[in-house]
């Protein structure tokens, strides 16, 4: 399967993404922390590469955010500014999705720092999309 160089569909999932995020978040994030960080960081990946598409530059098969965001910086040098929140949803790329034996399981705190993150990456990104 190749992914889309279409930064609208790339727009699209995100926002399904984020609208069952937002109904997780509706009903209770509480004993699914782990499962909504993942979320999150996955619209969170799909805006970054959706601004990287509309900027006509082609993306690599990567979930790196911090990847996503240096290369986003070239075409909208604001976008530093969402630094700290991509390095926080960055971890929950693997350590929020598969199991691990170390104690790492996430809170509602963490869960909700997480959605302010996706928020901030989603409001940024869009603004910058006409």
């Amino acid at each position: 399967m190749v992914d889309s160089t279409d930064y609208k569909k790339w727009l699209q999932r995100a926002q399904q993404d984020l609208k069952v995020i937002e109904l997780i978040n509706k009903e209770g994030i509480e004993g699914i922390e782990d499962t909504f960080c993942y979320l999150c960081q996955q619209a969170a990946e799909k805006y970054l590469k959706a601004f990287i598409l509309y900027n006509n530059q082609l993306i690599i098969k990567t979930h790196d955010l911090v990847y996503l965001l240096n290369i986003s910086k070239r075409y909208a040098e604001e976008l530093k500014s969402l630094f700290d929140d991509v390095v926080l949803l960055n971890e929950y790329t693997i350590s929020a999705r598969y199991p691990s034996d170390f104690d790492d399981k996430r809170t509602v705190e963490d869960a909700n720092l997480a959605y302010e993150s996706l928020i901030n990456i989603k409001n940024a990104v869009e603004k910058l999309i006409k």
